[in-house]
């Protein structure tokens, strides 16, 4: 008779933990917005050129923005180490880099 009030204790007794778990989860989100939450902040071009350099740890050797069908898009030319020469492109709006 005694086990069974046990693992019922123990039950709510975790229960209690995980929604404490979650409700510090919801604290910490308002406190510190993801990257995602920025959508409605433009990204600048040379913050973007910092995010490329950083990202694929390349030297960016020309970056423009352009029209891409009524999208800013900011193109970033890098050059790696070993001389390896690519675009990277950065949505202005949301910072999606592809």
């Amino acid at each position: 008779m005694r086990k069974p009030r046990i693992l019922v204790l123990l039950i709510v007794l975790l229960s209690t933990v995980g929604g404490m778990t979650h409700a510090q989860e919801l604290i910490d989100r308002r406190n510190h917005p993801k990257r995602e939450q920025r959508a409605t902040q433009n990204i600048s071009l040379d913050e973007a050129v910092q995010m490329a350099q950083s990202r694929y740890r390349a030297k960016a050797v020309r970056a423009e923005t352009v029209n891409n069908g009524g999208r800013r898009v900011h193109q970033i030319r890098l050059l790696s180490p070993e001389g390896k020469v690519w675009m990277v492109r950065v949505d202005a709006e949301t910072g999606k880099m592809y």
